[in-house]
């Protein structure tokens, strides 16, 4: 888990895109955080990796949980693992 936290911190160092969601809030930029999960499971949460805020969670049409990286349309990220390396999904 040590390292996946590590790479995460890595990827968005380099990455540079990444913004706070709601910063762009007053812009012309469109809102990138309506596909924020509103009802996260537990699962999830306990798997986010310390330091990433909730609001970077997404979830695709499968139920599956993932960590936003960039600001892009849709939005893209990492899957979320839990402690044994599995994806968390809603069942």
């Amino acid at each position: 888990m040590k390292n996946i936290v590590l790479c995460l911190a890595a990827v968005a160092g380099l990455a540079g895109c990444v913004v706070e969601p709601g910063a762009l809030a007053g812009t012309d930029e469109p809102d990138r955080t309506s596909n924020v999960p509103r009802d996260v499971s537990p699962a999830a949460l306990a798997a986010l990796p310390r330091g990433i805020s909730p609001e970077f969670l997404i979830k695709d049409a499968s139920g599956c949980y993932g960590v936003a990286l960039e600001a892009s349309e849709p939005l893209r990220g990492v899957p979320l693992l839990n402690d044994a390396g599995l994806q968390v999904c809603d069942v």
